[in-house]
């Protein structure tokens, strides 16, 4: 079966690797990394970008859920990976099988995974999260000293973190995460003064964690011994505010920029001349403007994880020149005005963000047009679009 898909996306994971190299140098070597490869890796290929992670020494690897986690045990990955989003009582079979550690919040299940693993006569790696302001998973702090409690007097756990997550970490008020800091700081004092008989042994393996993108970039105070940089990663920033603060940090420091590790690509499926008042695509939402527009079709729609919400509202590249996106987007298809670049032939390629010559079209860009977060627009590129890596 031939898959050679005119419409593609190329990884480059040399960009990404570069990325790494950047955050650690960054965050100094005092800090560790936990590489956060959820969700496919944010689009990019969860086992392709943990390979090249694990080739620049990240001492972790951070997944959203068990499935994420075995899939890279199945791959051959024997580093440490963390199940950020914990787990059920029917995937702690799994969990023990494959020697993952997963976020804990709760002694029910503090004592349903010890179990089990006494069962099996294994041990299993434990992160004790706390809930210090976003409201969602994690163990409350007035709770904090009872869980620790509980999760000590199972003999086969092993506590190898304390963490919490920022809620607001890119938005322009630093009020909200100064105060999880201070909390998220409170508990770890009450760690160091807990004077159970295990904690000795295991005070100098102890991750402390709160630091994602945002957060390591802009709170130096974050990041204790291990930082979670995921959306950096990929070449992107998580909000404006953020990016204003990169910019800066960039034009004192070169050697700080980030690489987008992600080209999406498609090529050009059909050429027509239209004439004036021509309505285009589904509900006429776009009209001819002039005589001979000149308008390409492009095999690439919402199917793939072009947001609908886009339609008639970007910009792509072709012989890097920006043209516009018009009519509405398809599930399959969309359009693009080419008017007044000569010649153009079918096949031709058309960049929908990346790099072509000396133009870019960055992710940002079209997550402030279509009202989201890069985050979205990179997981959004959908299974069906292929992927091709550059080592």
């Amino acid at each position: 079966m031939n898959v050679n898909r005119a419409t593609f996306a190329e990884i480059n994971l040399e960009s990404f690797r570069y990325n790494i190299r950047s955050i650690k140098s960054f965050v100094g070597p005092t800090v560790r990394t936990m590489a956060i490869i959820k969700a496919d890796a944010y689009g990019h290929g969860a086992i392709q970008c943990a390979q090249a992670a694990i080739k620049e020494n990240v001492e972790y690897l951070g997944v959203g859920i068990i499935q994420e986690g075995i899939e890279l045990r199945e791959s051959g990955i024997t580093s440490p990976i963390l199940i950020l989003g914990g787990i059920y009582p029917n995937e702690i079979d799994d969990l023990i099988k494959y020697n993952l550690s997963t976020s804990l919040s709760t002694s029910v299940m503090a004592k349903a995974i010890s179990k089990q693993a006494a069962n099996a006569n294994k041990s299993v790696s434990v992160h004790i999260k706390v809930d210090t302001g976003m409201g969602r998973l994690g163990v409350q702090p007035a709770a904090f000293q009872n869980l620790l409690r509980d999760v000590f007097s199972c003999k086969n756990l092993k506590i190898h973190g304390v963490f919490t997550h920022l809620s607001s970490a890119d938005e322009e008020d630093p009020e909200t995460t100064h105060n999880q800091l201070s909390v998220f700081s409170k508990i770890l004092k009450e760690f160091s003064k807990t004077d159970f008989s295990k904690i000795a042994s295991i005070k100098k393996t102890m991750l402390f964690h709160t630091a994602n993108t945002a957060g390591l970039l802009r709170f130096p105070e974050s990041r204790f011994n291990l930082v979670r940089p995921g959306i950096s990663l990929f070449g992107s920033l998580p909000s404006h505010t953020i990016s204003s603060l990169f910019d800066m940090s960039v034009k004192k420091d070169s050697s700080a920029k980030l690489r987008p590790v992600m080209n999406w690509k498609t090529k050009i499926m059909q050429i027509q001349r239209l004439s004036k008042d021509v309505p285009l695509s589904y509900g006429g939402r776009y009209i001819t403007k002039k005589n001979d527009t000149l308008i390409a079709t492009l095999p690439v729609g919402y199917a793939d994880g072009l947001s609908r919400q886009l339609s008639n509202n970007m910009e792509l590249l072709v012989r890097g020149t920006r043209v516009k996106q018009v009519g509405t987007i398809c599930m399959d298809m969309c359009l693009i005005d080419v008017t007044g670049l000569s010649d153009i032939k079918m096949g031709e390629e058309v960049v929908i963000f990346g790099n072509q010559k000396s133009s870019q079209i960055r992710v940002e860009e079209l997550a402030a047009k279509a009202n989201t977060i890069p985050y979205e627009i990179l997981c959004g590129v959908g299974k069906r679009v292929p992927r091709i890596y550059t080592p």
